[in-house]
This record gives C-alpha cells, sequence and structure tokens, in this order.
C-alpha cells in the first residue's frame, strides 16, 4: 500500500507540475498581445487566482512621479490605495522606492515569505510591517524590468492550514517577472502612441504656422487702416454711435490678438537661453497671481526641493507658467487651490538621468474626458471669449526647450498639467541608486525629509497684475 501511495503522489505532483508548466506558458503568450493596462491587470490576477487560489491580491506599481508604490488592483477590493500614511507630514508614501521592502526586493530579486523569513522582516521599516499586517498577505514578488523594480505582486491566505511551499513561491516569482515584462511593454506602447500623437499635431501646427506667416501681414496692413479710421469717425459722433465705433475697434483688436498667438505658436527657433532657476521663476509666477487668486478666494502655494537649474528661454516659461495658473483659477470662480511643485526626478525609462518636474495641481471641477483630448488643439476652447490658443502655445514653448506637456483630469477631482524639462549641466546630481549593502539590516535613520514647502498665498508684497496683462495671458 506504502509504494502505491507513493506512486499515486508522484503522479499527481507530476500532473501538477505539467499543469503549471503549461499556465505559466499560456500565461507567457496572453501577455504579449495585451497592451491595455486594464486588461493586462485582469489576466494577471485571473491567472494568480486560478494558480494560488489566495484569499487577497495586491499589485502595486510606481505612481506617475516614480517615487513610491501605490495599489493599482486589489481583491477583495479597498476603499482608496493605502500606500500613504495620513498621520505622517504630508501623507508620507509606506512604500517608498527607496524605502526597505523596495530596497531588499531590488537588490535581492527573489521573493519575500513573511512567514519563513522573519530576519528579513524585522530589517523592514515599522511602517512597513505594521502594512504589511494589515493586508494580510504573506507573500511578496518583485515586478523587475532593466534591472528596475516597476511593481510588487503580494497575496495573502486566511487558511491557517494553507502552506507556502518554495515553488509556490518560485512559480509567484516567475509569473512577477513575465507580468513585469508586459508591463513594461504596455508602457513603452502607450509612450509610442503619444508620441505619434505628439507628431501628428506638431505637423498640423507648422502647417497652420506656414499659413499664419503668409496671411498675417496681408491682414494686419488693412487692419491697421480700418482701426485708424474707426478711431477718427470715433471722434466725430457722440453717444451710442461713439459706443459702436468702440465695439468695432474692440473686435478689430480681438483679431490682430488672435493672428498674434498664430505667430506665436509657428514661431520657433527663437528661445533666448539662459540659466534658469525654475523654483525662483515658479515663486515669481505665485506671488503675481497671488492678488488675483484672493480676489475670487483662491489659495496657491508653491513646494520646491530647491534650485532647479535648466537653460530655458525665462519669459517664454513665465508665459507658460502664467497662462497654466490662471486657467486653474479661471476653472475655480467660488475659489479653491492650487499647488505648484517643482521636482527633479529620474527618468523611469532611464535612471541615470533626471529632469526638472513641474506639476501644477488644482481641485477644481476637472475636464471631461472628451474635452480632454482636444485641449491641445488651436482654436478648440471651452470659454465664451477664449481662442482656443493658450495651451497650444504652451504646449509649442515646451516642446521648443525638449521638454513634455501633459494634462490630466478627473471630473470632480480636479487637474493636474505636468511639465517635464531637461536640465542644465549646472543642475545638482540625481541621487544614487542604493548598493547592494544596503540590504542588509541596519539601524541607521532615514535621511530627513530636505522638501522645502513655501505659501505664498498671503504674501502682501507681490506687485498687482493689470486686467490687461492677466487677459492676455489666459487667451
Amino acid at each position: 500500500m506504502g509504494i502505491v501511495r507513493l506512486l499515486r503522489d508522484l503522479w499527481h505532483r507530476f500532473r501538477r507540475r505539467k499543469a503549471r508548466r503549461r499556465a505559466v506558458q499560456e500565461f507567457r503568450r496572453s501577455l504579449v498581445l495585451i497592451v491595455d493596462p486594464q486588461a493586462l491587470v485582469a489576466s494577471v490576477t485571473n491567472r494568480l487566482k486560478e494558480l494560488f487560489d489566495p484569499d487577497r491580491i495586491l499589485i502595486c506599481e510606481l505612481n506617475p512621479r516614480g517615487d513610491h508604490f501605490r495599489i493599482t488592483f486589489s481583491s477583495p477590493p479597498q476603499e482608496h490605495d493605502e500606500t500613504s500614511d495620513p498621520d505622517s507630514p504630508e501623507g508620507a508614501a509606506i512604500l517608498a522606492v527607496d524605502g526597505r521592502l523596495a530596497r531588499w526586493l531590488r537588490v535581492n530579486e527573489t521573493y519575500l515569505s513573511l512567514r519563513h523569513q522573519q530576519d528579513v522582516v524585522e530589517y523592514l521599516t515599522l511602517r512597513e510591517r505594521k502594512w504589511l499586517e494589515k493586508t494580510g498577505c504573506q507573500l511578496c514578488a518583485p515586478m523587475m524590468a532593466k534591472n528596475q523594480l516597476i511593481g510588487l505582486v503580494l497575496l495573502g491566505f486566511d487558511r491557517s492550514s494553507s502552506v507556502i511551499r518554495k515553488s509556490d513561491a518560485a512559480l509567484l516569482l516567475q509569473l512577477a517577472e513575465q507580468a513585469s515584462l508586459a508591463f513594461q511593454n504596455a508602457a513603452l506602447y502607450r509612450e509610442q502612441q503619444e508620441r505619434l500623437v505628439r507628431l501628428h499635431r506638431a505637423d498640423r501646427l507648422a502647417a497652420m504656422g506656414q499659413l499664419a506667416a503668409g496671411v498675417a501681414h496681408e491682414v494686419r496692413n488693412p487692419l491697421t487702416a480700418i482701426r485708424s479710421t474707426m478711431q477718427y469717425l470715433g471722434t466725430t459722433v457722440e453717444g451710442s454711435h461713439r459706443e459702436l465705433f468702440e465695439d468695432l475697434i474692440g473686435e478689430v483688436d480681438r483679431i490682430d490678438h488672435i493672428i498674434s498667438g498664430l505667430l506665436n505658436l509657428a514661431r520657433t527657433g527663437n528661445l533666448q537661453r539662459l540659466p534658469v532657476d525654475l523654483s525662483e521663476l515658479t515663486d515669481q509666477t505665485v506671488r503675481f497671481l497671488d492678488h488675483r487668486a484672493r480676489k475670487q478666494n483662491a489659495k496657491i502655494s508653491a513646494h520646491s526641493s530647491g534650485p532647479i537649474m535648466v537653460e530655458a528661454d525665462p519669459n517664454q516659461l513665465r508665459q507658460v507658467f502664467l497662462n497654466l495658473i490662471l486657467n486653474a483659477l479661471q476653472a475655480m470662480p467660488e475659489g479653491g487651490s492650487i499647488v505648484v511643485d517643482s521636482q527633479i526626478e529620474p527618468d523611469r525609462a532611464r535612471p541615470s538621468q533626471s529632469w526638472a518636474h513641474i506639476r501644477i495641481v488644482d481641485d477644481g471641477p476637472g475636464i471631461p474626458e472628451e474635452v480632454l483630448r482636444n485641449v491641445l488643439d488651436p482654436f478648440f476652447t471651452t470659454k465664451s471669449e477664449g481662442t482656443g490658443l493658450g495651451l497650444p502655445i504652451c504646449h509649442n514653448i515646451i516642446e521648443q526647450h525638449g521638454g513634455k506637456l501633459d494634462i490630466q483630469s478627473e471630473v470632480g477631482e480636479g487637474t493636474t498639467v505636468s511639465i517635464q524639462l531637461p536640465l542644465s549641466s549646472e543642475a545638482p546630481p540625481s541621487s544614487e541608486a542604493p548598493s547592494s549593502s544596503e540590504a542588509r539590516p541596519s539601524s541607521e535613520a532615514p535621511p530627513a525629509d530636505a522638501t522645502r514647502s513655501r505659501d505664498l498665498s498671503l504674501s502682501n508684497d507681490a506687485p498687482h497684475p493689470s486686467e490687461a496683462d492677466l487677459a492676455a495671458s489666459s487667451e
């Protein structure tokens, strides 16, 4: 009987290994064709449920800043992302990219079993241990791509009789590696699609610029004659007739302003590059608009990690910041909050390279998706008196500086405008990745947060901009 039972166990083990090998192969083939992030997450989680039957699944990915991991999928669903500690200053991230959990996974490139690797668990910070205990996960596998940690896969089991075998953990690690490649390919595909959209938009702007440059001279000459004639005739009449001439002159000025916008949109290669500290430039812009913000019960604050040096045209960048902050103010006529955040952040695709990132975040009503996809197109506007050239001009200026401008928004949540600019050679070097020796337990305290915050909403010495200046900038 013992021999029969042994043969039966061997047979079941062989079938289980064969089934798992087939599942991994099917998993690999299915991921090759998936580029939609939601479909990709669904495929990964379905395969995890099929192979491991866990009670909980968490998938964490890098946030847009690339400074900490956030929950992008949970089963059962969670009401909100719990990877930030609301009791800590500014809701500090629990799963930071330079935290001990992420550091250990990145250096060792293997799974972590919380039941069997107590020495590693003790190495983690108290906040990380509490978070893992709260989630109820016992197995954690890194998602690695190009030697970079891009995500985490965590499994939890409620059954006391459940045993986590080494073969199960090794299989989870293998699936996480396959999933990380798929997530990386999906990200590259999205970047390629965005690049094609930018190229298509650039072609349209170039064609429009050629048209504008060709007709501007021919249109402006008769406009000048019309305006001069209207001014002269307006002096010969009184009352309502004079008001009519003034309205006509205003419309002529509006046409001239549109032509100027088209010429600005078409202008290339006219940058006066100088060393510019983006932190100082955003401070100046916030002070300039502080009076306007307080008039509508809005608050503007600026945050920076210190001096951020770029080679840029300060006047044109100031125009971009003015336009974007004014758009945020106009979206919140009853008041609200605007945060201008400037940081030096590494490139997720090329960690050795860093960029200047400026984010303008408001808590306004947000932008519907059907509007958001068109806001960078010339002449597209939702304002009754807008020209639809403000955002395209901003986008064109950032592109000329070798940067990127991206807008993300959700109705009812607000809007975030992200600007990415290359650093100048004078910029301070970014922090290096931790070495393998950092994976060993240590009692040293984490470095203090060097981020400085400057609340400029109550600045009384800020210059008060004229209404004409603001109107011209927000078109």
